[in-house]
């Protein structure tokens, strides 16, 4: 959500310094809720070994 409003928050300040700086915010926002979504998720897939042991020992035993 504040990445979709910083871009159109950027297609419509024209030159208007305080919308700039309200759609760069909101574009800094989105860029951050993703980092650290994904941070998140990998945490949370290296928890369970499901998701780390079991295609590591698929690919050994396939020897790829």
């Amino acid at each position: 959500a504040f990445t979709a409003a910083g871009a159109a928050g950027t297609l419509v300040a024209g030159r208007s310094r305080t919308a700039a700086v309200v759609s760069g915010l909101a574009l800094t926002g989105g860029a951050l809720c993703t980092r650290f979504g994904v941070f998140y998720a990998g945490l949370a897939s290296a928890e369970d070994p499901r998701y780390t042991v079991v295609p590591q020992r698929a690919r050994r035993a396939t020897g790829a």
